[in-house]
């Protein structure tokens, strides 16, 4: 995902479910979303990019509360209702409304919700049709069954689900009280380091979210300065650059798709309040001396008309502290979907 699709599509990874197939969650019910909605604290599942030895360095991942744009569904129209109804987790047999939380990662998904978790264990070991294995393009794996088997159990708190077919799995997918956690199989074809296991992949995101291991903003000051800046609405992307822009190994400088010489990092959160939602896009910067809020400004101008990120927008203001720079943004919660759909 280019930075102009992340400014411009918002929540769309989380929405439209890019990441594949994949869901999980951890048992632990201080995370899911407090009174009025929100996404809890999704960064306790972000783990550092390395983590399953592959060459990963950077991050560009997302989180979203359908229960909370739910929550304000009179005031949605009818194409983006409609749009957050018609996501669909045929695997798992829940439903939008009752995810309060979904943490898109590298290596699979993380739900939250009000779920039954007998039902999704019934649902994964029902019989159906054989049918493409979700994930299994990224994950080096087959076509085979999507029905499930019991493995194994993890932490006493989660039963481990693998496919029946093919023998290598490479999916699975730990049911806990009212959470689910999935993971891919971790093939790291393009370097020397071992395959990582679906099951070991879903153990290591219960880690991080549970016991707290190789979470990312621990490690990372950038990453920590980020998630701190963006707001906790019902839908969040954030994005970690390898290297920051115009450097020798950086993208280039592009100011009206937002590319700006210096940052290393950028985000955007959306918080619906009744009829109003307000957007806030975050750029972090190498250093403070690299902010430049011209920069801001020129992109401001040049996406604040026709089908820009900001055309249509209200009460458009920048704040600078340190080295990052915000932008917020209202719109008509009625004309709330530019952030949803592709």
């Amino acid at each position: 995902m280019s930075r102009r699709t992340l400014m411009r599509v918002g929540a769309g990874t989380a929405a439209l479910g890019a990441v594949g197939s994949l869901a999980g969650c951890s048992a632990i019910q201080d995370l899911l979303p407090g009174g009025g909605g929100g996404l809890g604290d999704y960064t306790n599942w972000v783990y550092a990019p390395d983590t399953f030895e592959s060459d990963a360095e950077g991050l560009n991942n997302s989180a979203v509360s359908y229960e909370s744009m739910l929550s304000n569904e009179g005031e949605l129209n009818d194409f983006t209702r409609l749009s957050i109804l018609g996501t669909s987790y045929p695997t798992l047999g829940i439903d939008p409304e009752d995810v309060g939380m979904q943490v898109n990662l590298p290596e699979g998904r993380v739900i939250t919700g009000s779920f039954d978790t007998e039902a999704v264990k019934t649902e994964l070991t029902a019989d159906r049709a054989s049918t493409p294995t979700p994930g299994a393009r990224n994950s080096g794996g087959s076509t085979g069954s999507t029905v499930y088997k019991s493995d194994s159990t993890y932490n006493d708190d989660y039963e481990i689900f693998v496919q029946e077919e093919p023998d290598e799995s490479p999916d699975a997918i730990a049911v806990g009280n009212g959470t689910i956690v999935e993971g891919r199989r971790v093939s790291n074809f393009s370097n020397d380091s071992s395959e990582v296991a679906a099951p070991d992949v879903v153990e290591g995101i219960i880690d991080t979210g549970s016991e707290g291991n190789d979470r990312f903003v621990d490690e990372n000051d950038t990453f920590a300065t980020l998630t701190d800046t963006l707001n906790n609405g019902v839908s969040v992307n954030f994005e970690l650059l390898a290297n920051e822009i115009g450097s020798d190994d950086g993208g280039n400088e592009n100011i009206p798709t937002a590319d700006f010489k210096g940052v290393v990092a950028s985000g955007r959160a959306d918080s619906i309040n009744g009829d109003t939602t307000q957007k806030q896009w975050v750029f972090v910067y190498d250093s403070e001396g690299d902010v430049n809020e011209s920069d801001i400004n020129e992109w401001i101008e040049a996406n604040n008309t026709g089908d820009g990120s900001l055309a249509n927008h209200d009460n458009i203001s920048v704040n600078t502290d340190g080295n990052t720079a915000t932008v917020t943004a209202e719109q008509p919660t009625f004309e709330y979907g530019g952030g949803l759909f592709w």
